[in-house]
């Protein structure tokens, strides 16, 4: 769903987080640049179910300059330990960065409500869209090809992301 505002700039990563698939990120750094970030957690099946769209986005439209994220924030104890994340992260094939947030730091910067939750940042670092759980696929891939300002088909309709890239949306 769009922002009710414009005006709700990116929290910045904290300094002293550590990284999966890139040694760190800053916010900062990109500027200039669309921003998609998941808070999810490898233990929870509704961040399973959003993760192939995920993906597929920053497959398709990391050449076009949108920067994929995933903060993997555990709600499971055992899913709190680096090297579970990075076996879940090389097990479900995920190439983004990804933020380990252990104790809930950067969920509590966003003020998050829940797995998964996905926040896409304009090129100046301002909240442009989000949505909370799974669904909305299509809104959020329209809202990152408004910001890219590109235009093509979806990368999936109501049954997921599929080798073709020209699936209808849901109900069409």
């Amino acid at each position: 769903m769009r922002a009710p505002i414009d005006t709700i700039a990116a929290p910045p990563f904290l300094a002293h987080l550590k990284w999966v698939n890139v040694p760190r990120v800053r916010m900062d750094k990109l500027h200039g640049r669309p921003v998609l970030i998941e808070f999810w957690d490898f233990c929870r099946s509704y961040s399973l179910n959003t993760l192939p769209y995920m993906k597929a986005w920053h497959e398709r439209y990391e050449s076009a300059g949108l920067q994929v994220i995933g903060i993997h924030s555990p709600g499971f104890e055992h899913s709190r330990e680096r090297g579970a994340v990075e076996a879940a992260v090389a097990r479900l094939g995920i190439t983004y960065p990804v933020l380990l947030d252990p104790d809930l730091e950067m969920w509590r910067e966003y003020e998050n409500k829940g797995w998964p939750a996905r926040y896409l940042f304009d090129g100046n670092g301002m909240l442009f869209d989000y949505h909370y759980g799974e669904g909305a696929y299509g809104e959020t891939e329209l809202a990152i090809q408004e910001l890219l300002g590109i235009n093509r088909s979806s990368v999936g309709g109501a049954g997921g992301p599929s080798s073709s890239t020209s699936t209808a949306p849901p109900g069409q």
